[in-house]
């Protein structure tokens, strides 16, 4: 073999070496942004579950008492947080889903994903909160009651890349006479 054979077949197993290196690259990063994916559908799933399961309570504690009449927004509770007693998953109405002391409700997801690069459950941390917004500009906090309530749910786990955050109103509705 003579020099220019010997510089092709260098040159070969150095461009060889270089799509080899360069495709266990690529598969390392598409299987990192499909663990990045398999994670932020579970916190989105996650996320989803409690705000159905929040939508599925009474808008307010006063609803449930049937005998008192609603007459306006000032019939509502004051402070938006589950009432004595009431615990996870036992809330009876929306803003329970703030928490006891009216400052977030926070609960912590292990079951859903087991992450497969450590081989242990992957936790989720999900604190939702519930604040009075007015109609006219949802994305601010009210001072006083309203017929519409704000719940944010917020995802955190040490497996996504960034926060996940959904909201979503929660209405009262009465007929007018």
């Amino acid at each position: 073999m003579n020099t220019g054979q010997s510089m092709l077949a260098i040159g070969s197993m150095m461009l060889l070496t270089f799509l080899v290196l360069r495709f266990n690259s690529i598969q390392l990063t598409t299987a990192e942004a499909a663990y990045n994916a398999k994670f932020g559908i579970v916190a989105t799933s996650l996320a989803n579950s409690l705000i159905e399961e929040a939508k599925d309570k009474v808008y307010d504690e006063v609803v449930l008492d049937t005998t008192k009449a609603i007459n306006s927004a000032n019939d509502f509770s004051s402070s938006l947080r589950s009432e004595a007693g009431e615990v996870y998953p036992n809330f009876d109405d929306f803003d329970d889903y703030n928490g006891a002391l009216g400052n977030g409700f926070y609960y912590l997801d292990t079951l859903s994903l087991i992450n497969p690069q450590t081989g242990k459950a992957t936790k989720f941390e999900i604190r939702s909160t519930v604040e009075y917004v007015k109609d006219t500009n949802p994305e601010v906090k009210s001072a006083s009651k309203e017929y519409h309530k704000k719940l944010t749910v917020a995802v955190y786990s040490t497996a996504l890349v960034d926060t996940l955050t959904l909201s979503t109103i929660f209405s009262f509705w009465t007929l007018l006479e």
